[in-house]
């Protein structure tokens, strides 16, 4: 009798354990989105949007910077200081606000960020940035379609 609640016992030790195990195997989604709007030098933001294709969002991606999107917008608005011809938009997300320090601070050390974007953005010839408003976001409510695995 002892040997089956042992046993007993075991098996649900063992079960409780498994279930905690697979909660934390869960992928937790992103908890701290930003939007980032830039202005690009007048004629240079398919430039832009073509370094962060070609080289940008992987080096993000590498650090485990979440690429949720990337927008240009098809139309201009005065009041929001947006330029459909000059402005790039897009929404990077992170598990927290700790994370996207940490994070954002390896991808900006990373050799190949000071090669692709720092080096050209210290250059007044080569320069594509003006301007960059960020605005960090955090999801609201279960009516959010947003589902980010970071």
């Amino acid at each position: 009798m002892l040997k089956w609640k042992i046993t007993a016992l075991l098996g649900l030790m063992f079960g409780i354990a498994g279930i905690g195990w697979g909660y934390a195997q869960k992928a937790k989604e992103a908890a701290l989105y930003e939007l980032r709007i830039y202005t690009a030098v007048p004629g240079k933001r398919d430039a832009l949007a073509a370094r962060f294709a070609n080289r940008t969002a992987a080096i993000y991606a590498r650090h485990g910077i979440t690429n949720v999107g990337y927008w240009i917008p098809q139309q201009s608005d005065a009041e929001l200081g947006i330029s459909a011809e000059n402005t790039f938009i897009y929404v990077r997300g992170y598990p927290s606000r700790a994370e996207r320090d940490k994070r954002l601070t390896a991808a900006h050390d990373d050799p190949e960020f000071a090669e692709v974007v720092t080096k050209q953005e210290g250059n007044a010839e080569t320069k594509l940035i003006v301007k960059v408003h960020n605005i960090d976001m955090i999801p609201n409510g279960n009516y959010t379609a947003i589902r980010i695995v970071p």
